[in-house]
């Protein structure tokens, strides 16, 4: 009864962090930050650089002590809505993504 237990609590704390990745592989190229800001929630920590490339980190929290932090890359890209559209406009969309545990929070401790 134990196994039994322990592998439903199991399974529901993978789905519970495994259903952004479903979210995200479906917004490759498509969604943009507000988009992906909507389902996961402000990110931690934003970067954007010189090429037009920002890169976010969402941390998802969902039973503490564990967390996952997915790292996701945005790219400008270039789109017009037709052919004789005149106006070329740039757009934000994921280009890429990948997700890994959090790293342990350093404490104020001295050596």
């Amino acid at each position: 009864m134990k196994q039994i237990i322990a592998l439903v609590i199991a399974g529901v704390l993978a789905l519970l962090y495994a259903t952004p990745a479903f979210y995200l592989r479906s917004g490759v190229n498509h969604d943009n930050p507000e988009a992906v800001s909507r389902y996961l929630g402000m990110p931690s920590q934003s970067s954007d650089f010189p090429d037009g490339t920002t890169v976010s980190i969402y941390k998802v929290e969902k039973i503490p002590p564990l967390c996952v932090e997915y790292v996701l890359t945005f790219k400008n890209v270039l789109s017009g809505e037709d052919a004789s559209q005149q106006a070329i406009t740039v757009n934000r969309v994921l280009n890429k993504w990948t997700w890994r545990w959090c790293q342990a929070e350093k404490t104020g401790q001295k050596s």
